[in-house]
C-alpha cells in the first residue's frame, strides 16, 4: 500500500508576523499622527487611485495539488475552523484579527502557526461594500462591532461578500442608521441576518431633542448582547456610522487620539475621497477631522470641561436618558479584551 505523502508547508512559516494593514495605510496613520490630518490627505490624493481600505492579505503557498484543504483556527484543536478548497498549491487569505496567534493544515496533517502584527485597527474586505472595519482591537474585543457602508443602494454586497458577512465574520444584526431607509425591508447580507432600522444623525444634530430618544433607542439595541455581532452603517459608514463608532469607544475608555485617528481612516475609502474634489453621486465630502465641527466639538466639551472625549461623551449621554445601568451593560459586553 503506497504510503500518503504529507504536505510540506512552505509559506508562512512557523513564528512568521504578518501584517495586516498594507504598507500604504500604515503611511496614512504615520502622517496623521506625526504631520496631522491636512497634510496626510494632500498625500493621499498624490497616491490614490482604488479603494484602501481593504486589509492586507495573506498567502499561504504549500507543496502539494489541487484539490487540496486550508483550514485556519485560532485554537490549536482546530475547533471553529474555517475551511478553504483550493484550485491549486496556494490559498490567499484576509480579514484577520489582529495581535492573535493562528494555526493552518493541509488536508488535516502537519499544524504550522503564524501571528498577525499586533496593530491598533482591523481593516475588513466584504466584497461589493466599502469602507468597512471593526472597532475592536484596543479596547474592545473583536469581532462584536463592525461598521462600514451600506449594502443595497450606493454599493451592493455580493454573493461573496454575504459568504463572508455571515460565515466568516458571523454577524447577526445588521443596524441601519439611515432615516429614509425601508426599515421593513430584509437585510441585504441575507436571511440569517437581522435587520434594526435606528434612524440618527450625526455632529451638532444629536444635542437636537428630538434625536435624544433615538440614541436611547441605539444604546438599549446594543445591550442586550444577543444581537451581537453586528454591523452598522448609513450610507458610506462616515457620519452617522462615525458617531456611533466614537460613542462605543468612549465608554469603553479609548484615547482622544485613538478615537479621532479611527475617525479619519475613513479617508482611505474611495466614498470619502470621491467627494473631496466636489460633488459626486457615490458620497460626500471628506470630513476634515472629528473635530471638523465647530459646534459639535464646542457642546460635547461643554459636559464635562477640559476632560477626555470619553468623559466628555459618557456625560452627554446620560443627560441624553442613557441610563448608567445601560452603558455599563454596553460596557461588560465590548471590554472584554482580545482573544
Amino acid at each position: 500500500m503506497a504510503q500518503k505523502t504529507q504536505r510540506k508547508h512552505m509559506f508562512p512559516e512557523n513564528g512568521y508576523v504578518f501584517d495586516t494593514h498594507t504598507p500604504l495605510q500604515n503611511e496614512f496613520i504615520q502622517r496623521v499622527e506625526t504631520d496631522g490630518i491636512d497634510s496626510a490627505v494632500k498625500w493621499l490624493k498624490s497616491v490614490k487611485n482604488s479603494e484602501l481600505s481593504h486589509p492586507q492579505t495573506l498567502v499561504f503557498h504549500w507543496d502539494g495539488k489541487t484539490g487540496d484543504e486550508l483550514e485556519l483556527s485560532k485554537n490549536e484543536d482546530f475547533s471553529d475552523s474555517l475551511k478553504y478548497k483550493c484550485d491549486d498549491c496556494e490559498c490567499e487569505i484576509g480579514n484577520f484579527e489582529i495581535g492573535t496567534k493562528y494555526f493552518w493544515r493541509i488536508n488535516g496533517e502537519e499544524v504550522g502557526c503564524f501571528f498577525t502584527a499586533d496593530n491598533r485597527f482591523r481593516f475588513i474586505k466584504i466584497d461589493g461594500v466599502l469602507n468597512v472595519r471593526d472597532i475592536g482591537g484596543i479596547n474592545i474585543k473583536q469581532g462584536m462591532v463592525y461598521r462600514g457602508s451600506d449594502m443595497d443602494l450606493c454599493y451592493h454586497i455580493t454573493d461573496e461578500g454575504k459568504r463572508v458577512f455571515c460565515h466568516e465574520l458571523g454577524i447577526k444584526t445588521e443596524i441601519e442608521l439611515r432615516h429614509d431607509a425601508d426599515g421593513t425591508r430584509p437585510s441585504a447580507a441575507g436571511d440569517e441576518v437581522k435587520l434594526k432600522h435606528l434612524p440618527y444623525k450625526a455632529y451638532e444634530t444629536v444635542f437636537e431633542k428630538e434625536w435624544l430618544k433615538p440614541l436611547c433607542d441605539i444604546m438599549e439595541f446594543l445591550s442586550d448582547e444577543s444581537n451581537y455581532p453586528v454591523y452598522i452603517h448609513c450610507l458610506g459608514g462616515a457620519d452617522r456610522t462615525g458617531m456611533i463608532a466614537i460613542f462605543l469607544r468612549s465608554l469603553c475608555g479609548e484615547t482622544d487620539e485613538d478615537i479621532h485617528l479611527d475617525y479619519e481612516l475613513t479617508s482611505l475609502s474611495t466614498y470619502a475621497y470621491g467627494l473631496a474634489e466636489g460633488a459626486a453621486a457615490d458620497g460626500f465630502r471628506r470630513r476634515d477631522s472629528v473635530y471638523y465641527d465647530d459646534e459639535f466639538i464646542k457642546v460635547i466639551q461643554a459636559y464635562a470641561p477640559e476632560k477626555t472625549l470619553s468623559v466628555q461623551i459618557r456625560a452627554f449621554l446620560k443627560e441624553a436618558g442613557v441610563t448608567d445601568e445601560c452603558m455599563n451593560k454596553i460596557v461588560s459586553i465590548l471590554k472584554k479584551g482580545r482573544n
